[in-house]
């Protein structure tokens, strides 16, 4: 589901004076005759479907000096202002949609996803409360406020929310995505990947649903199948940074709890070439290079920690560990480090209980 955005303001004076500040736009004449109004109705439309939300408000403010008082103008005004993450604006439109048709359930929710993004629970409560009287069965106005009690911590009430909406609509794939974020919180497991599983029955290709299963089964200690998970996961995301370093992660862990030091020390070490920050994976790096003999990248890595976390709780074992490779505090490294096909699995011995593995489970999903 595409997500769907919408923005009101007060008048329409103050949109078109306000608006000018987001970016230069380009003026577009009021329409003259309904085929001049039809066809600018679809050059919006096109203008908003290709991403090009600038041209989709000139053509949006045009419609609206022509009829002030569509609600359904206001409304993609509204999803427009949103995809530009202008979120004031977007409640403003919203609001104006709803004046003009009091029983708008769409704007209703729409404005209450807005609200939700801005971190406004009470008001998008208020809104979605206000909906359900005139639509209560209407799943998306379900699924809206459990993503709002979700956001409050109030997890029981969310999940007795989406189980209502997965009894009456199965193939609701965010609702069911949902529930197995509220499972996995609450440590029902079993339960959480029955959901995402669903997940996946529904829409094949949702990696994070995949991504939450590869957590689920490390935690659960089918380290095959994460691995399985984690693979398709990378390969559907050869862009996407944020996603690509927590797979690698995990799949650091996976290999490594199969006892494949170097695939693990691999993953860990790709992890952090996508980001460099993650301290987790320079003592995981640390720690297999030691058990594989490799010594050179153990004191690279531990130094790499040490420098950019020089307050750690790992200060006096990690001396230590240098001390043992006959490093001092002054030393540099200049050892040449090994290429990965000539790394020796032979000696290396397990520290998976030392590397600890980053199965945190992806946020819920907000309904679109």
């Amino acid at each position: 589901m595409k997500k769907q955005t919408v923005i009101i303001l007060l008048s329409v004076v103050f949109i078109f004076t306000a608006c000018q500040t987001l970016k230069k736009e380009r003026i577009v004449d009021v329409p003259k005759t309904v085929n001049e109004q039809t066809k600018m109705e679809t050059n919006a439309r096109e203008a908003y479907d290709s991403g090009d939300y600038m041209e989709t408000l000139s053509q949006l403010k045009a419609l609206l000096k022509k009829n002030p008082n569509s609600p359904v103008y206001w409304g993609q005004l509204g999803s427009c202002y949103a995809q530009l993450n202008e979120f004031n604006y977007s409640i403003f439109a919203y609001q104006n949609a709803i004046k003009n048709d009091p029983r708008n359930v769409k704007a209703m929710y729409n404005l209450s996803v807005v609200y939700s993004e801005k971190g406004s629970s009470k008001e998008a409560t208020q809104v979605l409360n206000k909906a359900l009287k005139l639509d209560p069965k209407n799943p998306l106005l379900q699924a809206s406020l459990g993503n709002v009690f979700i956001d409050e911590q109030k997890l029981d009430k969310a999940k007795v929310l989406y189980e209502r909406i997965v009894e009456v609509k199965p193939d609701f794939d965010i609702a069911q995505f949902n529930l197995g974020v509220i499972n996995y919180q609450q440590r029902n497991i079993d339960e959480a990947e029955k959901n995402y599983l669903q997940v996946l029955r529904i829409n094949p290709a949702d990696f994070e649903a995949k991504q939450n299963l590869s957590a689920i089964n490390i935690v659960k200690q089918n380290y095959a199948a994460a691995v399985g998970y984690l693979k398709e996961v990378i390969a559907a995301n050869p862009a996407d940074d944020i996603t690509l370093e927590n797979a690698y992660y995990n799949l650091g862990v996976a290999y490594l709890r199969m006892k494949k030091y170097k695939e693990s020390l691999e993953s860990f070490e790709t992890a952090i070439s996508i980001e460099p920050w993650d301290m987790a994976a320079y003592v995981n790096s640390a720690i297999l290079s030691e058990q594989l003999g490799l010594k050179a990248k153990a004191i690279k890595y531990w130094k790499k920690y040490d420098h950019l976390l020089p307050v750690n709780k790992r200060k006096k074992e990690m001396k230590k560990r240098l001390e043992k490779m006959g490093v001092k505090d002054e030393d540099n490294v200049t050892e040449e480090i090994p290429a990965a096909d000539e790394i020796n699995t032979s000696n290396a011995s397990a520290a998976a209980g030392e590397a600890a593995g980053n199965t945190t489970n992806t946020p819920y999903k907000k309904v679109k």
